[in-house]
């Protein structure tokens, strides 16, 4: 049975923000995660910048902190090393795997910090008489400020972008069990949402296959905000539905169940208006797919036609008899009908996506009235 297959994005988002998000998304957070409730990452970037610049000024003002705070600096540069190991997921994957990374982690971390401390102390060397403590230290603790922010914050960075935003998309697995057999009793929300994004999947491979003779600039962004506002009509009724399904197998009398009544025919009233909308949209996906089928039908009998020659060719030098090549010309006959058939199903298209722009500008001005 059909379900949704991607993820849904708020058609506010810059476009990047969403391409990037797109591109991962086993990243990205299911509403079942709930609000994220650790520090977001500008916090972060602020704890790190703060935190890194006070035990840089520590460093110049306090000479008896020296090595303590040098120590501290390799301890910090060895987690930051194991840390960029577990990232690449096949080098680490459990802490015993950390542990034993260790070993040669911080060696080559505390040579690595006490050889740039060596090279900033030369040109560094003439602060020492206006401060009373380690300027190269300093130095290195601004340099992990400064790269510690930058890493942290650093453009379109996913698990950043999916955790901000992590109330602007959809998943798939939001609608229920995207990789089990749900029926459409069991998850009907699913099923109407995964009609819709079939609409829009075809409208968007007719915008790049059909190219210019079809126009779908004003119609696919409206089919995406459609997109996402169904997303979260269809999320707010699933999940009041699966409350009065757990309230009706809780009733202990026949009298409770009546009492739900009311809420069943609203439920059922709802979900009868979001289908009736999704038909509108289902239908003209449907005819950009029989427009797109069209156009393909129409490459390959041209294709054939092209070859045509070729296998003429070969008739004749492989038969003694004569040969009726005008019946391999034949094809030239279905590269026009082909032809046609496209043209005529693209401009039915284009015609029903003009027509169903208007009518989803007028719900949009219902809805804003």
């Amino acid at each position: 049975m059909p379900h949704p297959s991607r993820p849904t994005f708020d058609p506010g988002l810059p476009p990047r923000t969403v391409a990037r998000m797109r591109a991962r998304p086993e990243r990205l957070l299911p509403a079942s995660a709930g609000t994220p409730h650790r520090p977001t990452w500008r916090q972060l970037a602020l704890l790190t910048a703060t935190g890194c610049t006070s035990l840089a000024v520590a460093t110049l003002l306090a000479p008896a902190l020296g090595a303590a705070l040098l120590a501290l600096l390799c301890l910090g540069t060895t987690v930051t090393v194991l840390g960029l190991v577990s990232l690449r997921g096949s080098f680490a994957d459990d802490w015993a795997d950390l542990v034993m990374h260790s070993f040669w982690a911080l060696p080559v971390s505390t040579a690595g910090v006490l050889l740039t401390r060596v090279l900033l102390d030369q040109p560094l060397g003439p602060l020492h008489t206006l401060v009373p403590g380690d300027p190269a230290t300093a130095a290195l603790y601004l340099a992990a400020a400064a790269g510690g922010t930058a890493a942290i914050m650093r453009p379109n960075m996913v698990p950043r972008l999916a955790a901000e935003h992590h109330d602007r998309y959809v998943l798939p697995e939001d609608f229920g069990r995207p990789y089990s057999y749900a029926t459409r009793h069991e998850e009907p929300e699913a099923h109407l949402f995964a009609r819709v994004q079939q609409a829009t999947d075809r409208v968007e491979e007719a915008a790049r296959v059909l190219g210019g003779s079809f126009d779908a600039e004003h119609t696919l962004p409206l089919l995406r905000e459609e997109e996402w506002r169904l997303s979260q009509e269809l999320l707010r009724l699933r999940s009041l539905r699966k409350e009065l399904v757990q309230r009706t197998r809780e009733a202990v009398s026949p009298q409770v169940t009546r009492a739900l009544e009311p809420q069943k025919e609203a439920v059922a009233r709802a979900h009868r208006a979001i289908a009736d909308r999704i038909g509108v949209l289902t239908g003209y996906g449907e005819r950009v797919h029989a427009a797109l089928t069209a156009h393909r039908e129409w490459e390959q009998c041209q294709a054939i036609a092209d070859r045509a020659g070729a296998y003429a060719d070969l008739a004749l030098t492989s038969s003694r008899d004569t040969m009726h090549t005008e019946e391999l010309d034949d094809s030239l006959l279905s590269v026009e009908a082909a032809r046609s058939v496209r043209e005529e199903l693209v401009r039915e298209a284009v015609d029903a996506g003009s027509s169903l722009t208007q009518t989803l500008h007028r719900g949009g001005k219902d809805d804003t009235s």
